[in-house]
């Protein structure tokens, strides 16, 4: 009967636990208000914790205006914040099914798929062998958040490795959350990574940035709802004040300073430039916001054996153009497009192709395997990441 006794204790061991790191607008976000006055007439100045993001039907007129004015940020002095009377947090932190899904109705799935397929291994425990590290996408390095998100990462990593019998522990990325572990790594000792991390595995890493992010900020806003149904113009007001959208934008020297990001009729603008693009699209602090973070991220090698995935083969935003001047920025641009998963652009999701740390580079080609946000759901991405952690 040892045999039998044996042969249920090895799967545990040799099962390697799982710590997943989000991308943008993937992480609920919940507020609780206590302001002195209301934006709007309709709006709450008071309330109990709820979720500010993703709740669908906030981005809704005229609830979309009650949304913004709680979600957008603060600048001042080079620090990003919350506006006054409003306090947030991110719940979830530490378990395994945090990140199931984006949106509150559970309509959007996210890591659902992944998490449940790692949960059905033998030996696989609930809270321990898979956990999510989620965090306010809204900030990101180098403010005090981002830093102490960083503690709390590295002690989540030291804890699961610990609850694991000291097995080493797999990074998931996914979008921002592959810049956002590129830097973390970046924060602590190659002694701490080779005793703590097995492997990480990045899925559609934005690592230099993404053109789609230019747009953001110029015209569009977060999401690409009509405006019959929310309003366009409101949502660009928020994602101007955001801190993580700003750390999205295209970087230096993957994309040069003379490459056109957005043609006028008077004006191109490039990375050379962008001090007249923010003057000229209203945003007085843009140049300051920008240089904030311009050079938080760090894109090196890891230092910690890298599997890459990402998608290609799909239209993806390249550079916009307005075709007359007066529409320039409250229209929708023109698009440009190259090559990407849809949302990066392949030069930006190939960065982590390069580093002596990656030991497989997989690719997808085409929106039903590779797109942006489906790589994580890709049957044989899933596959792959049990590969791994068996």
């Amino acid at each position: 009967m040892l045999w039998i006794a044996l042969l249920l204790v090895v799967p545990a061991q040799c099962l390697k636990p799982v710590v997943l790191v989000p991308g943008a607008l993937a992480t609920t976000i919940e507020a609780k208000l206590d302001k002195s006055e209301r934006s709007h007439f309709y709006c709450s100045k008071s309330s109990d914790w709820y979720t500010l993001w993703l709740k669908l039907e906030s981005l809704f007129a005229p609830a979309v205006n009650c949304w913004a004015d709680n979600f957008k940020m603060e600048f001042s002095k080079g620090v990003f914040s919350n506006t006054p009377g409003v306090e947030t947090r991110v719940p979830g932190f530490g378990t395994s099914h945090s990140l199931d899904y984006v949106d509150d109705t559970h309509y959007i799935s996210y890591f659902k798929d992944l998490v449940e397929r790692v949960l059905s291994l033998p030996g696989a425990r609930e809270g321990v062998t898979v956990r999510a590290a989620p965090y306010d996408f809204r900030y990101s390095p180098p403010s005090r958040e981002s830093q102490l998100y960083f503690q709390r990462l590295k002690k989540l990593i030291e804890d699961t490795y610990g609850a694991s019998n000291n097995t080493r522990v797999v990074l998931i990325t996914h979008s921002l959350g592959g810049l956002t572990t590129s830097t973390f790594l970046h924060s602590v000792s190659q002694q701490w990574k080779d005793k703590h991390l097995h492997a990480w595995v990045s899925a559609a890493g934005v690592f230099g940035g993404a053109v789609k992010e230019v747009k953001v900020l110029v015209s569009h806003g977060i999401d690409n709802l009509p405006d019959f149904i929310s309003s366009r113009l409101v949502q660009r007001e928020v994602a101007r004040t955001i801190m993580g959208n700003y750390f999205m934008l295209p970087s230096y020297p993957l994309w040069g300073k003379d490459e056109i990001l957005v043609r006028t009729p008077n004006v191109n603008y490039t990375l050379g430039n962008f001090e007249q693009l923010f003057a000229d699209m209203g945003v007085k602090d843009g140049v300051e916001k920008w240089a904030t973070v311009r050079n938080a991220s760090y894109t090196g090698d890891p230092g910690v054996k890298t599997y890459c995935f990402n998608g290609k083969d799909i239209p993806t935003s390249a550079s916009f153009y307005y075709e007359n001047q007066k529409d320039f920025p409250d229209e929708v641009p023109e698009t440009v497009p190259g090559d990407g998963d849809g949302t990066v652009p392949a030069r930006s999701l190939q960065v982590c192709h390069n580093w002596d740390s990656t030991v497989q580079v997989t690719e997808y080609s085409g929106s039903d395997a590779g797109e942006h946000d489906k790589i994580i759901e890709n049957k044989e991405f899933i596959k792959s990441v049990i590969e791994l952690i068996s």
